[in-house]
């Protein structure tokens, strides 16, 4: 991957942001505190990751397959060799210990939505055949589950469905090695009502978020997802774009360093995600209905 690391410069609302070339292409990130290029997240993450699919095979005397030197091509070859169906059985003990780190966040949290908090990340994207409606609806197909694997490496098993009200996902992810088997019922129309901590953010027209439950039926989270368009003249860009803004929410025992890791998981999402929506509306693959 082709990248270039340009100076701070100032988002349209104020914010500031990391100006990178990713594969020829302006992203603008921000959320995670410490500034650094996508990669050095992405790699970060890969380490962990190969680590533990390393040591969870020894333990189960599987055989280890020759993989690439770097690790982010090496995880990412290494949960295809396993498929997700193998994954979900060797990170079984993780996935229990998982659930006892949500248990004991939640009951050290007071009992006060308002004091919910949120590790957040947003991009601002320059992409010549993706704009915020074409990615919003390559989110909710088929498609972004395929590109799950490859979109972080800590990513390890997604399957979403279609529900009346909107998506239903059953995933397996990890953020710094908290390694959760999850599901999220009821992705759509935000509920303010039950969720009064979730920002208004009244100027991005496309919005869903959903409630992240564990394998007991607890509600440990919200995932929130917003999209719009923007103008290139704002960034110095030749065309128009879209920003993607991306929140989970936890009660208020979670550790700052916890919502650290996420913030850094999800600009990993943000960027790989509509590199892969580009990929599939430049090819033909994914098509956008008028």
């Amino acid at each position: 991957m082709l990248k270039q690391i340009f100076p701070l410069v100032a988002f349209a609302l104020g914010a500031v942001a990391l100006n990178e070339t990713i594969d020829g292409y302006a992203y603008f990130l921000s959320g995670p505190k410490q500034d650094q290029p996508k990669t050095d997240y992405e790699h970060e993450a890969a380490i962990t990751a190969l680590s533990l699919l390393k040591k969870r095979m020894a333990e189960a005397n599987e055989t280890l397959p020759d993989l690439p030197e770097d690790n982010v091509a090496a995880v990412l070859t290494l949960k295809q060799y396993l498929t997700t169906s193998k994954l979900e059985v060797l990170l079984t003990h993780d996935m229990d210990d998982a659930d006892t780190f949500w248990h004991d966040i939640i009951n050290n949290s007071t009992s006060s939505l308002t004091d919910w908090k949120a590790a957040k990340a947003r991009g601002v994207i320059f992409l010549p055949n993706v704009t915020a409606t074409s990615f919003a609806a390559w989110y909710a197909s088929p498609y972004a589950d395929a590109a799950n694997l490859a979109a972080n490496p800590e990513h390890y098993a997604k399957n979403t469905e279609q529900t009346s009200t909107g998506l239903s996902s059953k995933i397996l992810e990890g953020w710094g090695g908290v390694t959760t088997n999850f599901t999220i019922p009821n992705f759509g129309v935000p509920d303010r009502a039950s969720n009064p901590f979730l920002d208004p953010l009244p100027e991005f027209p496309i919005q869903e978020a959903g409630d992240k439950v564990l394998r007991d039926n607890t509600r440990f989270g919200v995932l929130h997802i917003a999209v719009r368009s923007v103008s290139g003249s704002d960034y110095g860009q030749g065309i128009d774009g879209f920003e993607v803004y991306s929140a989970v929410w936890y009660p208020s025992g979670v550790e700052d360093d916890h919502l650290e890791y996420e913030s850094r998981h999800m600009i990993n999402e943000i960027v790989n995600l509509t590199l892969q929506a580009q990929r599939d509306i430049e090819n033909g693959t994914f098509t956008v209905s008028s």
